[in-house]
């Protein structure tokens, strides 16, 4: 039995998802098609904004008023150990979920080169907290994971965490390049001198400003499988080629030449 979408929820997202892994242009799920499935399952209206943007993907009325919904999704690989969407519960997993313009906040001597991690890290908490999760009222992070057993994971945060800057500290990862900056963070809790380090928390990278957050996945998500059966290219060019002259005919259009 589903926990964070109803059994009849998950049902209709099985026939939708399998219809769009039948189709010979799909391989893989973009953000944006499962916004617009899910919206449809929760009943909401779908904002038409791109991945990772900071207004919400979909609006959902909820309690007689309107529910924000930010909305991810990432694919896993399985491994040995992992076979299964199931086999994922409890583990780690970074996710994009946003992309703090921490420059916004720079005074007038502040560059991304000269800044300390702990400095930067903390504005780009400081960032997703209030110009981000606050400023566009973000009420549920919604998050599907897509396994390559064509399997998926669904969880929702809500509401989404806000972080305290001063519980974290930040080092640079070793991996940018040119002028660019990549830093990681790190819980107090975790000591400098730890060697080797865990999984950070939160990683930021100042190419494409990508926020990633390392979450737990929870060990009561949502898990479904989908069966699609592959139509060729032929068959979907002839299935759509009927349907089209039949709307063509509804509406009083000459057929094509």
């Amino acid at each position: 039995m589903g926990k964070y979408l109803s059994d009849s929820q998950i049902q209709k997202a099985q026939r939708e998802l399998s219809l769009l892994y039948s189709l010979p242009y799909a391989i893989d799920l973009v953000g944006t098609t499962w916004e617009q499935i899910l919206s449809d399952l929760k009943g909401g209206t779908w904002t038409h904004k791109r991945d990772n943007r900071a207004r919400p993907d979909l609006v959902v009325e909820e309690n007689g008023k309107p529910t924000n919904y930010s909305v991810k999704t990432e694919s896993l690989r399985t491994t040995d150990e992992r076979v299964r969407a199931e086999d994922f519960l409890g583990t780690h997993e970074d996710l994009i979920v946003a992309r703090p313009k921490v420059d916004e906040y720079f005074g007038d001597k502040d560059s991304i080169d000269k800044l300390k991690p702990d400095k930067l890290g903390g504005m780009v908490i400081r960032y997703y907290n209030e110009m981000i999760v606050r400023k566009f009222e973000w009420h549920v992070l919604s998050i599907l994971l897509r396994v390559d057993t064509r399997e998926f994971i669904y969880w929702e945060e809500r509401p989404p965490v806000r972080y305290k800057p001063e519980d974290y500290w930040w080092l640079d990862s070793g991996r940018a390049t040119g002028t660019n900056r990549n830093i990681n963070g790190y819980p107090k809790s975790v000591k400098k001198t730890v060697k080797p380090l865990p999984r950070a928390k939160f990683k930021w990278t100042s190419g494409g400003k990508q926020f990633y957050i390392l979450y737990e996945i929870p060990q009561d998500a949502d898990c479904w499988k989908i069966d699609p059966a592959p139509l060729s290219r032929d068959e979907i060019l002839e299935a759509l080629h009927k349907k089209l002259l039949q709307k063509k005919r509804s509406l009083g259009l000459p057929p094509a030449t």
